[in-house]
């Protein structure tokens, strides 16, 4: 067997599901002797709520009637999903460049479970950071008005833009050269949260900055959570953002696959 070569495993759905979720709980086990990774998705966000609620709460109108935490917290759950997403791009990358895929070759293993298993736990962090920050956004004097088909399926939304981030974080864990670097280049899922609708409306900006942000896929989710939470028509926010994360998802997911078989088989 040469080193760039991978053990033969029964390529069967059962197989595979199997590597994928022992790889992802692999990932999880990785918190123990990381405990930043489950700060980066409960306290970050607990801060932001703070935040949004008595330091710019007072401050900024948004032109609607409820309250700013209202406003405020559909953003702060997609900073928490993105948070979330990040530890995958320093995993991915540690994963690369410290000499674990050598020792993976020599398991009979679906290649594909590597990077895969490191999404499926960033969806399980997702699941704790966003019980948090509801928590907190409770505790501070978020009361959103919407029964529990609304809730299900902004969580569904949630879920959904983690999936995609994380698929992104992979990727750019997968360009880095190196794990500092692949963390550098994390800030690149997180950014366009703040570039968003997230903290005031889009129309508020001005016109040179309002092209990107009114029309960017964060502002578009976090629009569809505003309006799932408050109870209000959805009109195209929904389609709309499950077809430009659809898109994220694939143009990432591929070309992360493509780089990992690459590297993997140098």
């Amino acid at each position: 067997m040469t080193a760039g070569t991978w053990r033969a495993r029964s390529t069967s759905a059962a197989w595979v599901a199997s590597d994928y979720w022992e790889m992802a709980k692999r990932s999880l086990r990785h918190i123990r002797n990381d405990p930043e990774q489950l700060g980066n998705v409960t306290v970050t966000p607990v801060l932001l709520v703070v935040l949004m609620k008595y330091l710019f709460g007072g401050a900024i109108s948004t032109g609607t009637h409820g309250s700013y935490i209202n406003f405020a917290m559909p953003g702060v759950f997609l900073a928490a999903a993105a948070f979330a997403a990040v530890t995958s791009t320093v995993s991915v990358a540690a994963d690369m460049h410290e000499g674990v895929i050598d020792r993976f070759r020599t398991l009979p293993i679906a290649r594909s479970s590597v990077i895969t298993g490191h999404v499926i736990a960033d969806l399980a962090r997702c699941f704790i950071g966003l019980a948090v920050t509801i928590g907190a956004g409770y505790a501070t004097g978020f009361r959103p008005a919407a029964g529990p088909g609304g809730w299900a399926l902004a969580v569904a939304v949630i879920l959904l833009v983690t999936f995609a981030l994380s698929w992104l974080a992979v990727l750019l864990g997968l360009a880095g050269r190196s794990v500092a670097g692949a963390q550098q280049l994390g800030a690149i899922v997180v950014i366009p949260v703040f570039f968003s609708s997230a903290l005031v409306p889009a129309g508020t900006m001005p016109s040179w900055l309002r092209v990107f942000t009114g029309n960017q896929p964060i502002t578009e989710a976090i629009d569809t959570l505003r309006a799932l939470l408050a109870g209000q028509p959805l009109a195209d926010h929904l389609w709309l953002t499950i077809t430009e994360f659809a898109g994220i998802i694939v143009i990432a997911f591929v070309l992360a696959t493509v780089l990992f078989r690459r590297a993997a088989s140098a």
